[in-house]
């Protein structure tokens, strides 16, 4: 959403086919609040009719009156509840598209993207901000043109009424209507939006807090030392004051203004009825000033609430458009070469926000159908380069290829179908067996059952109580990490890939799982290009050749004999590796 940002754009963005309702919640809400007036002027001609003409006063006149009035509210209700069904149904279609549209961007975005952002952030940014979004416009929307609508009739009907009395109500409503101006300029705005980014920052490091209560019980810390979450009160606290101060002097200059007309009309009228003509005709009118200055005076708070929610709306679509303007990677129509395997020419990345490239200046060609091992310190560049391979993000200098085809040229979807990626850590789903491994395509039970032989999960089918459908996360069916690696190993062996990449999959698995993971790699990687990170070395030294990284540079390759034999660097490595094995705690 580009536009500058306004309720009318907003709506025509995300439901411009409800624009209809748009425009009935408007004129709805307009004549509501003109029905709203339509009471207080009758019940001031029932009490003149009284006041001046005392017990001889016109009956039929004073029912016809009380008719009107019931006449008036029983419409302004029917009114009222059209107003709010056409805001509420418009509100409703706002909130579906809004989060529609945000899961559709977000499916568009780079998988890189999720790698930096809390995805607790993203969820609670979507539902969040969405939630408010309907909030605004299907309650406090309506009160928008009721409120707008209601101020005007009170200033024409005083003014033409007893314009005396009638400028000392408008002198109330100037200067509460100048202070709460100065509560919706761009200052309240910009402290609003720092008081919500404190508040959203609060959720998110008290729920990390939370998750780490055990370790805080077991230390016996206080929540000072969770310095973050400690940080996130004090600057709440310190945002939500400064804001509440802010605010403080105008509402309060606000609050009186509006109380004003009401505390002098009663001395004016004092005053006037001296030197009038008809003293009995101007008490009718004060009585008619003080019912109406109450009724602006509700009015006119409502009005401050909703100038504080149409601060919170604009705010809400703000954080909304943070995540539309992540734009998903363009493809680059680049001529193929004939090349097989990956190449990688002169490549170059760093990620945003950081100085020192990740990946720096490297040129190698993985062969087809071979098995290489990436080694190195963390933070050298391992799993970067593995994340570059599948386009997690785009890299800033040279070019990947695949087959002789930039990546950059390949349909996200034709590339992922070409890759399978084990992560050290693998992530299920709260779903069915069958659907974890599937992940949401069609594969006969035949293919799944194969897959999962394959995998070596058959364990982990036969302690499932439905089968392929029992629910993981559910009645006690959790699965151990080492028994997710082997479903994400399920996965892989079920799409059949060109090329596997495993950044360290045995890395958090216990012997028995990493024996069975390792078989089932070993299968796997049959016919396939191969690159893995690897951490223990004694499992590599059989690999078609071994890259050694260093500070996201590529320093050195070979298979493990030569490597042994030309790269200190490697030998050192591997050396203190065995040593490491070979450690025993001492007995006592």
């Amino acid at each position: 959403m580009n536009k500058k940002i306004s309720i009318k754009n907003v709506i025509t963005f995300y439901a411009k086919e409800k624009m209809p309702l748009y425009y009935l919640t408007v004129i709805f809400s307009a004549i509501y609040g003109i029905l709203s007036v339509i009471p207080y002027y009758l019940i001031w001609q029932i009490a003149r009719e009284l006041i001046i003409n005392g017990t001889s006063a016109d009956k039929n006149k004073i029912v016809s009156y009380a008719i009107y009035i019931f006449i008036s509210q029983i419409i302004g209700i029917i009114v009222s509840f059209s107003g709010l069904m056409a805001s509420h149904l418009l509100a409703f279609r706002i909130e579906k598209n809004i989060r529609h549209n945000a899961i559709n961007h977000l499916l568009s975005l780079p998988i890189g993207y999720f790698e930096n952002e809390d995805t607790g952030r993203i969820r609670r940014m979507i539902d969040d901000n969405a939630s408010k979004t309907h909030t605004f416009i299907a309650h406090m929307f309506p009160d928008i043109a009721s409120s707008t609508v209601i101020p005007i009739l009170f200033i024409i009907m005083i003014l033409s009424i007893d314009y005396r009395l009638g400028l000392l109500c408008i002198a109330g409503v100037i200067i509460g209507m100048a202070n709460m101006f100065s509560l919706m300029g761009p200052k309240t705005k910009e402290l609003m939006g720092e008081y919500m980014q404190s508040s959203e920052n609060l959720s998110i490091n008290g729920v990390e807090f939370i998750r780490g209560i055990p370790v805080v019980k077991v230390f016996n810390q206080s929540v000072e030392s969770f310095q973050r979450f400690y940080a996130s009160i004090m600057d709440y606290d310190e945002k939500a004051k400064f804001f509440v101060n802010f605010c403080k002097k105008p509402m309060i200059f606000y609050t009186l203004s509006l109380f004003m007309p009401t505390i002098l009309l009663g001395p004016l009228t004092m005053i006037l009825i001296r030197h009038s003509s008809s003293p009995l005709e101007l008490l009718s009118k004060s009585i008619l000033y003080i019912l109406m200055s109450m009724l602006l005076h509700s009015v006119l708070m409502k009005l401050a609430t909703v100038s504080e929610a149409k601060n919170m709306f604009f705010i809400s679509i703000e954080k909304l458009n943070d995540i539309f303007e992540n734009k998903q990677m363009p493809n680059m129509n680049i001529e193929k070469t004939n090349q097989e395997g990956i190449s990688f020419e002169n490549v170059s990345f760093t990620y945003m926000g950081k100085e020192t490239p990740a990946i720096n200046d490297i040129s190698f060609n993985f062969e087809k159908n071979k098995t290489y091992a990436l080694v190195g310190a963390s933070g050298s560049g391992k799993s970067t380069l593995l994340e570059l391979i599948g386009r997690f993000y785009d890299i800033d200098k040279g070019s990947i290829k695949i087959d002789g085809q930039d990546i950059r040229s390949i349909d996200e979807d034709i590339l992922l179908s070409k890759l399978a990626i084990v992560f050290q850590e693998s992530k299920l789903l709260k779903r069915t067996l069958r659907e974890n491994i599937t992940m949401g395509k069609n594969y006969s039970d035949d293919e799944i059952l194969n897959a999962i032989k394959l995998s070596g999960c058959e364990d982990i089918l036969s302690n499932m109580k439905n089968g392929l459908d029992t629910m993981i996360g559910e009645q006690g069916t959790y699965v151990s990490g080492g028994e997710a690696q082997r479903i994400s190993i399920a996965r892989a062996f079920l799409r059949n890939p060109d090329i596997l990449l495993l950044d360290e999959a045995t890395a958090y698995a216990d012997p028995e799982n990493e024996h069975k993971i390792s078989e089932s790699i070993e299968k796997l990687k049959q016919g396939k290009t191969c690159i893995m990170i690897a951490h223990r070395l004694n499992s590599i030294t059989n690999v078609d050749k071994i890259l050694i990284m260093q500070h996201g540079k590529l320093i050195d390759s070979g298979n493990h004999e030569e490597l042994m034999q030309n790269s200190p660097y490697y030998r050192q490595l591997y050396e203190n590796y065995s040593r490491s094995i070979k450690w025993r705690v001492a007995n006592a």
